[in-house]
Formats: C-alpha cells, structure tokens, sequence
C-alpha cells in the first residue's frame, strides 16, 4: 500500500495504489516530484488551484505518460458507479467521508461488498480499508462521480512548458486579484469564500508545494501571511484585509514563487 506523505495528497497516493496495483511502487510525493507539480497553478473555473488541488488526467498524465500509461476518466451518475465498478479491476473515485470528498481506490468485492483501499498517512489510525454495501455507497456518493482507471499503453513524452508558462499568467492574474480583493471593504461571507477561491491555492497548497521543494523563505513567508489571514477570519466582522495582512509581504512572496517556475529552455 501506498500512503500519502503530503497534505491532500489522497488524489495522488490514489494514482501510486493504482500503479502498485499495475506492478509500479512508487509515492505520492515521488509523482509529485517527478510531473513537477510544485511549479503548476491553474484556473480551474474560477478557481485557483495548485498541488494535489490539481487531480485530472490533464495533470496526472504528465507523470503517467512518460511511464506509458494513460488515465481514463468516466463521469457517472451515483447509481451507475456500482455497476462499473464491478466492472473493472481498479479505478479510483472520490467518496464522502464526513463532509469532504476523499479519493480511494476501489478493488473489487468481497463478501458481496465493494471493497475500497482508503488513502491514507501511514500513521493515521483510519483503517486501510472499507467495506461499503450498495446502500452504504450510494450514500457516500454526491453529485456526478468521476472514476479514473489507467491503461498501459506506449511511452510518450510531455512537454511541461506550456504548463508552466500558464502557471506564470495565472499567478500573475492571482496577484492583481488579490491586491485588489485585499484593498476594498470586504463582508464576511465574501471572505469566507474567497479562502477556498482566491488564497487557498497559494498559502495552503503552494506552502505544501515549496515545503516539497525545500525553499524555506518563500515558505516562511507565505506560512506568516497564512496566519493573520486565519487569525483575521477567525475574529470575523466587515474589514479591509490590508489592514490585517501584511499584502507587500504577501505580493513579494508571489512574485518570488513565480521566479522558481522553469520558463526558460
């Protein structure tokens, strides 16, 4: 078994299962690595995303391809999913687990259960699997469902620059969108949503992508900025969040981010 060795990083402990499935032993943190996932943001639909917020097989494939497999992804309605899991070997899909949706890898049946492999940190006290009747999994299921299988095929080389020109543009757009949400007066709803929307991406997943990367200041200083954002949310109300982060810091952490992205041949 595979665990996950970042924060988030179910999505892609959930790959490495499936590879070791395949006879591949490899980490989370080494597909991280390796597809360069620290030097990755996106837009994903008007959101900001980045590390293991990046889990499609837009993304994966840039590890998997160069491996010679290739990810297929089905999108099912919630009682479709049993049938075709039932149908293939293994395929990995998100499942609710409390409120949150957390990917595991789905293995078969046993005892006429569906039986999936739960990705997990190595010294989490979740079990390493569950055991779901059809019943119980159609309650974990919300929405649409996509499960994602991998096909071996030939190996293929994936040019990553076009990726990371892009992540340049859209830490850019982050930039000028968070300077601007920063310098009005903001109700506490908006701020609430723009955590997930706008910050998310670089002081929760891109803290966790330069912790990958060993960059320390960058780190640093994003993790101080993180904390007063926090701090200022907690205590809630109308505010001006530039009167209660440090936004020059903040900005110069960015653009710093953005000089590590490899855009030069």
């Amino acid at each position: 078994m595979r665990y996950m060795t970042f924060n988030s990083s179910c999505s892609y402990a959930g790959v490495a299962n499936m590879l070791e499935y395949h006879g591949i032993l490899v980490t989370d943190r080494q597909i991280a690595l390796d597809m360069d996932l620290p030097f990755l943001f996106s837009d994903e639909g008007g959101v900001y995303a980045a590390g293991p917020m990046l889990q499609s097989a837009k993304w994966f494939e840039l590890y998997l391809k160069p491996l010679g497999f290739y990810m297929t992804e089905r999108v099912l309605l919630p009682e479709e999913v049993g049938p075709y899991l039932e149908s293939i070997p293994c395929g990995m899909l998100g499942i609710l687990v409390g409120s949150h949706r957390h990917a595991v890898v789905s293995m078969g049946k046993e005892w006429g259960k569906y039986r999936f492999l739960n990705n997990r940190h190595e010294n989490s006290k979740e079990p390493d699997y569950w055991l779901l009747d059809g019943e119980e999994l159609l309650s974990r299921l919300k929405g649409t469902v996509t499960v994602a299988t991998l096909e071996k095929g030939r190996p293929q080389a994936v040019d990553k620059m076009p990726f990371f020109l892009e992540s340049v543009e859209v830490l850019r757009r982050m930039k000028g969108e968070i300077h601007i949400f920063c310098d009005g007066l903001q109700e506490p709803q908006a701020i609430k949503e723009a955590m997930d929307k706008l910050f998310r991406a670089i002081l929760l997943d891109g803290v966790t992508m330069l912790e990958l990367l060993g960059e320390k200041e960058i780190c640093k200083d994003l993790k101080m900025v993180q904390g007063e954002l926090l701090t200022a949310v907690r205590e809630g109300g109308t505010m001006v969040l530039k009167d209660r982060i440090d936004l020059e810091v903040l900005e110069d952490a960015i653009g710093r981010y953005m000089d590590l992205i490899p855009t030069k041949q």
